[in-house]
């Protein structure tokens, strides 16, 4: 194992709006659509840091109706990412938008499931998703999920 010259330094939440659906019915599967989750990166160079990044993440759960999406939420991160010198200078950029979102999603992912869980409904985890097209095109993030829908793990809150 070495460790990876992108480092996350830190993070932090700046925006969270949680909602429990109360239309959601626990005998019928939760049936995603991919555009019910939008996942918007901004990566920024910080001028007065060197090889450091600030980084963005904007996540949106709202689903359609028919979904049976037991919740509904959006949140914000704000993180800083490091770059290594021995990173060449012509792949820096495309390293940090395609790593750096990835490092807060995975933040993220945790922050829903933890969220979700003290919910009336089975905890949520978001879909993985992947940042590269993101990073060459400068479009939102995709899901993993083949076809245009994808199931989000529900898994039943602990008690105690």
């Amino acid at each position: 194992m070495k460790l990876s010259p992108l480092q996350l330094e830190g993070y932090f939440l700046t925006e969270l709006s949680f909602q429990a659906d109360p239309a959601h019915d626990p005998g019928k599967p939760i049936q995603f659509h991919e555009h019910d989750l939008a996942v918007e990166p901004t990566t920024t160079p910080l001028s007065d840091q060197e090889r450091r990044w600030q980084v963005t993440l904007k996540i949106r759960l709202q689903p359609r109706r028919e979904s049976n999406s037991p919740y509904f939420l959006s949140l914000s991160l704000v993180g800083v990412v490091w770059a290594a010198p021995q990173i060449p200078a012509d792949r820096l950029e495309s390293l940090i938008r395609t790593n750096g979102p990835s490092m807060l999603y995975g933040a993220a992912r945790e922050m829903v499931r933890d969220l979700t869980a003290r919910g009336p409904y089975p905890a949520l985890s978001l879909p993985s998703v992947s940042f590269l097209n993101e990073a060459a095109e400068g479009g939102e993030a995709r899901s993993t999920a083949p076809g245009d829908r994808f199931a989000a793990t529900s898994e039943p809150a602990s008690e105690g």
